[in-house]
């Protein structure tokens, strides 16, 4: 009876399991119309994954007399140890977040027949899948390649064996005891917009240290550095208790080392394991999202700024209702302020021996062709990444019938959506131009002489702002989205205007780079600055792209106004 019951147990988390894979995005591959039935898909994967590790353990075995006289076999174990740890730890805290609490399915699951052992059992079973695998077949094809040809014991196989298992589950459980106290702590981080934001935060750090790390690896050529800086990853681990026994016992086969890194581990799954029984269902349920914070526009509100004129009073509101609320906080200004780090980082890590032979300060026209390029960017991107004009009158939502009770010109009510967002807008366009600009000035990239061109890329940068934002609310005026249930619904999707927006500022950012270190070499630059020829095309280019901004920001800005108001006018006839 308990043999069935055991596996009536471990039959529903394998299916709960399936269930929830396929709710996290990892549909089954395969069907009727397929060429290959799931069966079919499964056991060509299964294949693929032997015959990997079969690669791998050929490569290494047949590797390792010549590996041996440079780093011993030791150290490498050592050292792909602490990275799968490492590796396991930061993989499993994205996974573990949005498996245990971003997902919406508790409520769902609790009702059923599973009780609360099989639906977290089967959570993260469903985060640590990928970081396991991965350790399985990394550590035993290398570690016993290499092992398996140097002639090491079997004690050094059971502990690769074993290794591959307990040290994942050691990352895993340190990930989750970590995030579930840090979710029970932190009641503001169970808001699940905030949580997401966070998240991508974290990913972008992760990301930034990985290009750092890789770009100082890389500036070397030898190979003594790559095999120095493995020896140093290799002595790190011995601060890891579980990695400094457990290749004790591999090597020395001291038994004492295989008994202290079980208890090590042990040491970590436990309390991860009781803080999720004590605090994983409270705190999960307690999860929000954002809530519906609109207030409607009343005429108190428009009386407190009467002396100021119904736009000040208009705009105050508008500024009061998206600064309180966290959905737009996060989605309409985080946004709109990250973007150099997004876009710029990745360039500058990537290409730094480029950078180191460029000569400064650049030529004017190599500066001015820059700060003009560098506004269009700023424009394009800040906008792009903002859903504050793109969402201005949906956000609105049922409380938009009551403005035909209201004293309220639609023309005005357009305006305080339009200075608003341009506020927004301009701060994480013009004022990164600003700042880059006194950068290069104080720096030295540009002189003295030059600066007049940060007063043009700023003005380039502004009369864009001026046109995107008012395409974006003449866009969404002509037909807004008012039946949401949360801010969060309309907050996270970004519409056709601003991914034309952010695939503009791409290409202008590709081509600012190309244009300053491209003239900037010493080859190109003596050219740039005796060449009349480039000297006319430079003031051509810039007083025609200074004419298209100031003419499209001026019509659009004249005819949206009164076309907004017309479109507004008409959805409450």
């Amino acid at each position: 009876m308990n043999k069935a019951k055991a596996t009536g147990g471990y039959a529903k988390v394998r299916k709960l399991v399936t269930v929830l894979e396929k709710c996290n995005g990892k549909a089954a591959v395969g069907g009727k119309d397929a060429l290959l039935s799931p069966a079919g898909v499964k056991i060509l994967m299964v294949s693929g994954i032997v015959l990997l590790t079969g690669a791998l353990f050929a490569i290494f075995f047949l590797t390792e007399p010549m590996l041996a006289p440079h780093i011993p076999i030791e150290a490498i174990t050592k050292g792909l140890m602490l990275i799968l740890l490492l590796m396991s730890f930061i993989l499993s805290v994205k996974n573990i977040v949005t498996v245990l609490y971003t997902a919406d399915d508790l409520p769902v699951l609790l009702p059923m027949p599973f009780s609360a052992g099989q639906i977290v059992t089967a959570k993260l079973a469903v985060a640590s899948k990928f970081t396991v695998g991965l350790s399985v077949v990394l550590l035993n094809a290398v570690c016993l390649g290499l092992g398996i040809r140097a002639g090491l014991g079997a004690a050094f196989v059971i502990g690769t064996l074993l290794s591959s298992v307990m040290l994942p589950l050691t990352g895993i459980a340190l990930a989750t005891l970590v995030v579930v106290v840090v979710f029970r702590v932190f009641g503001f981080i169970r808001n699940r917009d905030i949580t997401m934001v966070l998240g991508g935060i974290f990913t972008l750090v992760l990301l930034v240290a990985y290009m750092i790390v890789s770009n100082r690896f890389t500036a070397e050529k030898s190979g003594e550095t790559a095999l120095a800086a493995f020896r140093s990853v290799s002595s790190v681990s011995d601060g890891f208790p579980n990695i400094s026994f457990m290749t004790d016992f591999m090597v020395n086969g001291n038994i004492w080392g295989l008994l202290i890194a079980l208890a090590v581990t042990a040491a970590v799954v436990l309390p991860a394991m009781l803080a999720v029984k004590l605090f994983y269902f409270s705190t999960a349920l307690s999860m929000q999202n954002t809530g519906k914070g609109a207030k409607a526009v009343s005429k108190d509100d428009l009386a407190s700024g009467k002396k100021a004129g119904a736009v000040s009073a208009l705009t105050r509101y508008e500024a009061k209702h998206t600064r309180r609320n966290p959905a737009y906080l996060l989605y309409g200004f985080a946004m709109t302020f990250i973007w150099p780090v997004m876009v710029g980082v990745p360039f500058f890590f990537s290409t730094g021996s480029v950078l180191e032979k460029m000569i400064f300060p650049l030529d004017m026209k190599t500066a001015a062709l820059g700060a003009m390029l560098f506004g269009v960017t700023a424009s394009c991107l800040a906008c792009g990444f903002n859903v504050l004009a793109g969402t201005a009158f949906s956000r609105e939502g049922s409380t938009f019938s009551l403005l035909r009770a209201l004293p309220v010109d639609f023309r005005d009510y357009y305006k305080s959506k339009r200075n608003f967002a341009m506020l927004v807008c301009s701060l994480g366009s013009v004022g990164y131009v600003v700042l880059l600009g006194i950068v290069c000035l104080v720096t030295g990239v540009i002189t003295l002489a030059s600066g007049w061109v940060i007063l043009y890329g700023a003005a380039v940068s502004f009369l864009l702002d001026l046109v995107f934002v008012n395409w974006l609310l003449l866009h969404n005026s002509k037909k807004p989205y008012f039946d949401w249930d949360s801010e969060t619904e309309i907050s996270r999707k970004l519409g056709w205007i601003n991914i034309v927006a952010v695939i503009a500022g791409l290409i202008a950012f590709i081509a600012f780079m190309l244009t300053v270190v491209i003239t900037s070499q010493a080859e190109f630059a003596d050219t740039m600055r005796r060449s009349e020829v480039i000297t006319t095309v430079t003031v051509v280019v810039l007083s025609a792209v200074m004419a298209t901004a100031l003419g499209l920001a001026f019509l659009i800005n004249r005819y949206s106004v009164a076309k907004g108001a017309k479109n507004l006018d008409r959805l409450i006839e």
